[in-house]
Order: structure tokens, then sequence, then C-alpha cells
């Protein structure tokens, strides 16, 4: 008796590789197109965010490590300082609109700074009011261009208060 054989199923020609909808079937080139754009977008989106940070990663110095940098900065580059504003200094002139106030080292009473602004300033700006102010330094003036000013809280811990 011989026996007979079987052979295991085949693919109907036409179709490449196993399955009734295509799973080992190769992308068609218009699905490549689409990757090729997603990834173009997904870099562009990375590269955006990467140059908004560039502008907005400055740090802040206090006007002790200023003037001790002054000698390295060149007077036409930006700077970001921060200090406290000295109660009895802020002059208005409400014809140019600018501001001029002494603001001191918050740590270091003897580090000061004449700043003047021409711009209009924040509402919570007033004396002891924390300020970071960014402009160029010349003639012993600092210049701002912008100014961030913070009240001195009314919400100080029990700590503070004795």
């Amino acid at each position: 008796m011989t026996q007979i054989q079987e052979k295991p199923p085949q693919a109907p020609s036409g179709q490449k590789g196993p399955g009734k909808y295509g799973q080992h079937r190769k992308p068609k080139s218009g699905n490549r197109k689409f990757i090729a754009a997603g990834a173009v977008i997904a870099l562009a989106a990375v590269a955006i965010v990467v140059v908004a940070m560039q502008g907005s990663s400055v740090y802040y110095v206090t006007i002790a490590e200023f003037h001790g940098k002054q000698a390295n900065l060149q007077n036409s580059k930006e700077v970001r300082v921060a200090g406290k504003v000295v109660p009895g200094t802020i002059n208005r002139n409400d014809q140019t609109q600018e501001v001029s106030f002494t603001a001191v080292d918050a740590v270091d009473p003897t580090q000061t700074m004449k700043v003047v602004y021409n711009k209009i300033v924040p509402d919570t700006f007033k004396d002891d009011a924390q300020v970071v102010v960014t402009g160029t330094y010349s003639n012993g003036v600092f210049s701002a261009n912008e100014m961030l000013a913070k009240c001195p809280s009314k919400y100080s811990s029990s700590a503070d208060s004795n």
C-alpha cells in the first residue's frame, strides 16, 4: 500500500503571505507619505519649542552678582537683574511715562542700582516690591525695557511676623 502524503494548503496565487487582510504586505507608498509628513511636522514642532525656550531660559542675577560680573559684561548686552525697591526712591514723570527708582540687593543692602523704566509699570510696583528688570547698563544707570514686580506678601508665615 502506498501512503498518500498531504500537501500543506497554499495561499491563492496573487496574495503575498497569509491572511485575508494582508497582514504581511508591505506598506503602500501613500502610507509612507503620511509617515514622512508626520515626521516633518514633529521635527518642526520640536524646533519651534527649542527656539521659544532659548529666549525664556535667561536666568536673572542679583544686584551684587551683577556688580561682580559687570566688568565681564558688554554694555550693549541685555541682562536680567533682581532686587528690591528702596522705599521713597520712586520718581514718576507723567509726561514721558518714565519711572526711576533705586533697587537694593535682597541679601547685601550695600549693593544698590539706579533703574530707569519708561513703559507702563505693573500694578504691584511699589515701595519694598521685589523687581526683576531686563535691560542694559551704562553710565551707572540700568535702562530697563521689561519689568516684573512682586509686592511684599500680606500672607507671610507666623515665623516671619515674630
